[in-house]
């Protein structure tokens, strides 16, 4: 039956006793370990007599890749569904701010009400400002994949010390105390695109530092496995696991009183995928700090470069 995991002995000694499957879709557990999923189909050709079983016709395809492509084009639909509905949900609700205060703003000027007038505008320009906030985002977020500039190797400390040039404003204003890695490590790809990991990264970690009296943000490199891993990691207020499926997704705020789009963390990780890595968190709970860590295709320390000399 579909979905079930066994051996091809299995299937084969059912098809010799006269089972006939069609278009089975079953696991095999490869001698390799990986789990395949096989389009099966077999059958038994029997003698004269009708019922002795002289042969056996089978055919095993492996739909591995087909199932798994699948599998990502059902998620970017949901995704897609997903994204439809938070832009609409998160324009609609300055561009009801701005259709409120021009009510209210046409009273004040008819009053000549000149404190109520600047306080509309007030806030149709803080609406505006944010809609045109959102819009800048969700145009960085379709241009990812697309948008592309030459791939080059560039150091650790150029991308990170870039982003964290950006974020001087907000780490000042927090004092927050930044520790970048001087251990060298090589990264390959779309320098802009990954100079936004590291500043989405450090802007999340500023943001939620909470009531910190000492904030840290560490900036990192190791190797796990075979892999090299970039980090960013912060003490600041930490994340309940229970959140954890929220944190990239599109909108998503874990903590709606901070300011900030909610596309932060979904835009990083899309950049992180673009270049054939991953990125997921870590956190021991609320108020121990969260790190943030993340791979990408062809970046290695210069310890596992040197190695290979």
């Amino acid at each position: 039956p579909a979905g079930r995991v066994g051996s091809l002995r299995e299937f084969i000694r059912e098809t010799l006793k006269g089972k006939r499957w069609e278009n089975v879709e079953i696991k095999i557990l490869h001698l390799d370990g990986t789990l395949r999923t096989v389009l099966w189909n077999s059958a038994t050709i029997c003698g004269p007599d009708g019922k002795t079983p002289t042969a056996t016709i089978a055919q095993g395809q492996d739909i591995t890749k087909r199932k798994q492509y699948e599998q990502e084009l059902r998620e970017r639909n949901d995704e897609l569904t997903r994204f439809t509905y938070a832009v609409s949900h998160d324009l609609k609700s300055p561009l009801v701010t701005v259709q409120t205060f021009l009510g209210y703003l046409e009273a004040d000027i008819d009053r000549q009400d000149a404190a109520g007038v600047a306080k509309d505008l007030g806030y149709i320009r803080k609406a505006a400002d944010k809609m045109s906030r959102l819009l800048d985002e969700l145009l960085d977020l379709a241009r990812v994949g697309r948008k592309i500039n030459p791939p080059a190797e560039a150091l650790l400390q150029e991308v990170a010390g870039e982003a964290l040039s950006l974020a001087a404003g907000r780490i000042a204003t927090r004092g927050v105390e930044v520790v970048a890695t001087q251990e060298r490590a090589v990264l390959f790809g779309d320098r802009p695109r990954l100079v936004e990991v590291f500043l989405n990264l450090v802007d999340n970690a500023i943001k939620f530092m909470g009531e910190q009296p000492r904030p840290r943000v560490e900036i990192g490199v190791e190797t796990r496995g075979s892999q090299t891993v970039f980090l960013v990691r912060d003490n600041g207020m930490g994340i309940d696991r229970r959140h954890e499926d929220k944190l990239f997704g599109l909108f998503e705020k874990l903590d709606p009183s901070t300011e900030g789009t909610g596309i932060g963390l979904t835009l990083a990780r899309r950049i992180v995928e673009v270049h054939g890595g991953r990125m997921w968190m870590e956190s021991e709970g609320l108020g121990l700090g969260a790190t943030f860590l993340f791979t990408l295709a062809n970046a290695k320390r210069a310890s596992d470069q040197e190695d290979a000399l």
